[in-house]
């Protein structure tokens, strides 16, 4: 700062004007931070945790009864929603709504095979897991583990197993597409096993899919 003399109906007084040398870095101190931020590559290390993602594969599910198999198979829908939020760098801990639809399956028994008509099997699991990513490359490890009931919707009427288990793990990948949204593609297999209700046995099966996601962090 410079002491300028200034003239006045009381007399000379000073006053304090900032040099044009004190703006300049003060305004370089204040754009030096953006610029190295902006170069830095964006990464999970906190905050908000979100992944919606949707995709289709295949999916099996068997029931043994009486020394016979009853088997359902087919190409599903299959979706997965996770939230949670990052409880270190990389590293997302989340409940885990998910599962798979099967429309129309294939229905077999021994080696009779045929298409089972207005009939949709579905598999839901509500549990929790976790996402790994794997550095700055935004591939990711994800696995999950739950609750699952599988239910029988045929001609409008519907019927729900007993409560079991299922779990799903993926490998997935990831391209940032704004601050906080990644859009992704990943591949999952998972399995299942809930009890019929009825009887003792168990429906048991695997699933594999493909989906397409949007993460939020």
């Amino acid at each position: 700062m410079l002491a300028v003399p200034a003239t006045g109906p009381e007399g000379p007084r000073l006053t304090r004007r900032p040099t044009t040398s004190v703006l300049l870095a003060g305004a370089l101190a204040l754009l030096a931070p953006g610029r190295a931020h902006a170069g830095q590559p964006r990464q999970h290390d906190g905050g908000f945790f979100l992944r919606l993602a949707l995709g289709g594969g295949y999916a099996r599910t068997a029931l043994d009864e009486l020394d016979e198999r009853l088997t359902f198979k087919g190409p599903s829908a299959n979706f997965d929603i996770a939230i949670g939020g990052m409880v270190k760098k990389n590293f997302a801990v989340h409940a885990t709504l998910g599962g798979w639809g099967l429309p129309e399956p294939t229905v077999q028994v021994g080696s009779f095979e045929d298409t089972a008509d207005d009939t949709t099997m579905t598999v839901s699991m509500i549990g929790g897991g976790f996402t790994y990513y794997l550095g700055p490359s935004n591939v990711y490890l994800t696995a999950s583990v739950g609750a699952a009931i599988l239910s029988i919707d045929f001609d409008g009427d519907r019927e729900d197993s007993d409560t079991g288990v299922a779990f799903e793990v993926g490998l997935g990948k990831e391209w940032w597409v704004g601050n906080r949204w990644g859009l992704g593609l990943s591949g999952t297999a998972g399995y299942h096993s809930v009890p019929s209700g009825d009887t003792p046995s168990h429906f048991k099966g695997p699933s594999f899919a493909v989906r397409f996601s949007a993460t939020f962090n």
